[in-house]
């Protein structure tokens, strides 16, 4: 299978600042580590005017590094996994995981305020629930040893009038008031679920019987997620949020094409995008599974 990323390169070239090509800086010589200017001999080696030793440089362009960008960006709109995309386009695991956790980041912040982004990685449970201890506190469902350390928060799911869905992380407290009282989700009054189609929480999809309409949205939702999730083979527990405020996105733009996703994408990147998001950079948060 080809990738042809092509129409995308030219908006990332408008992402590089121009002192990023800069082709007249000195280079580092690999033998003395001295920056200095490098004589090109006939045979295309670099010799260094230091220490006088000779050597090839093996480069990746600015040009490069922007076609594996686009390649990988158009991957991840069509929702190929990290090991699939790394599989096709033959760009290192490492890479391809490093760029699709910094567009899930994107995708992230545009849509959330900071105090639910760090909410995504810092939940520890900010309220005390009285639950058995083997059991999540909102579901009920059984709990395996461990999951209780690294439970992400439960999330609202908002189906707007318009046709989008909105996935609200939400703190203990107001979990609590949305959802949890004395008892199943399904005992707290409607009014106060309002707005919401139901919630998720321990990788399954809770929803709400009340609106016939919203019930037929959210498992229309919900089944979209699930096939996608699936060809993932599954997802870190402690980055579900990212993973979901992802599908929101790609649920809410599922009537463009693949490029048309990448393009609005590439709008949310940063002017220095290459260099903030190079291997030996500090990396984004997210882990993956490598599947």
């Amino acid at each position: 299978m080809i990738i042809n990323a092509d129409s995308l390169v030219p908006h990332l070239k408008e992402k590089v600042r121009p002192t990023q090509s800069d082709t007249s800086r000195h280079l580092l010589c690999p033998h003395c580590g001295r920056r200095t200017r490098l004589n090109t001999l006939a045979d295309g080696r670099r010799k260094c005017t230091v220490c006088g030793r000779k050597f090839r440089i093996h480069k990746v362009t600015v040009d490069n590094r922007l076609r594996q960008c686009a390649e990988i960006l158009l991957c991840f709109c069509l929702d190929f996994s990290a090991h699939r995309t790394a599989l096709i386009t033959h760009h290192g695991f490492r890479l391809v995981s490093l760029y699709f956790g910094h567009f899930r980041i994107l995708l992230t912040e545009q849509s959330l305020p900071q105090e639910k982004i760090s909410l995504l990685t810092d939940h520890r449970g900010d309220i005390q629930v009285p639950h058995n201890k083997n059991r999540c506190r909102w579901c009920q469902s059984k709990l395996r040893s461990g999951d209780a350390e690294h439970q992400p928060p439960v999330f609202g799911v908002q189906l707007k009038d318009n046709g989008e869905v909105y996935i609200d992380p939400l703190k203990d407290d107001e979990a609590v008031l949305h959802f949890h009282m004395s008892g199943l989700p399904e005992e707290a009054p409607p009014e106060r679920r309002e707005g919401y189609a139901g919630f998720i929480c321990c990788g399954k999809f809770h929803r709400f019987t009340e609106d016939t309409r919203k019930k037929q949205g959210a498992e229309q939702l919900w089944t979209w997620i699930r096939e996608r999730i699936n060809s993932h083979h599954g997802i870190w527990k402690r980055n579900t949020g990212y993973y979901l405020k992802e599908l929101e996105w790609k649920y809410n733009e599922r009537s463009l094409e693949p490029e048309r996703q990448a393009m609005k994408i590439i709008g949310l990147m940063p002017t220095d995008f290459l260099s903030r998001w190079s291997l030996g950079a500090k990396e984004p948060l997210i882990e993956h599974r490598g599947k």
